[in-house]
């Protein structure tokens, strides 16, 4: 009836010279929270992204994350909106 205790999210990172592969912790407020699913570094947005589970009761706040890459942590924030082109703007110029 509630589902379970973790939510998937999408993940927007500042990362610059490394991206997400998998099993890198997701920091809240200075604690690990969660886990990454997938990710890397997605072309057509120009943007690291990542995908990860987070607990229920933090999933729906969009910021005070972090996402360690190589030992190093990154800000990340939550993508709500699809970075899916639906309108084919960019291609129309």
């Amino acid at each position: 009836r509630e589902g379970g205790t973790l939510r998937l999210r999408a993940f927007i990172v500042d990362a610059v010279d490394a991206d997400v592969i998998g099993d890198e912790a997701i920091w809240h407020d200075g604690v690990v929270r969660g886990w990454v699913t997938s990710g890397g570094y997605a072309h057509n947005a120009k943007k690291s992204v990542a995908m990860g589970y987070v607990p229920k009761e933090i999933a729906d706040r969009p910021d005070g994350f972090e996402i360690e890459i190589l030992g190093q942590r990154h800000a990340a924030r939550i993508q709500a909106a699809p970075l899916f082109d639906a309108n084919f703007e960019r291609m129309r110029g």
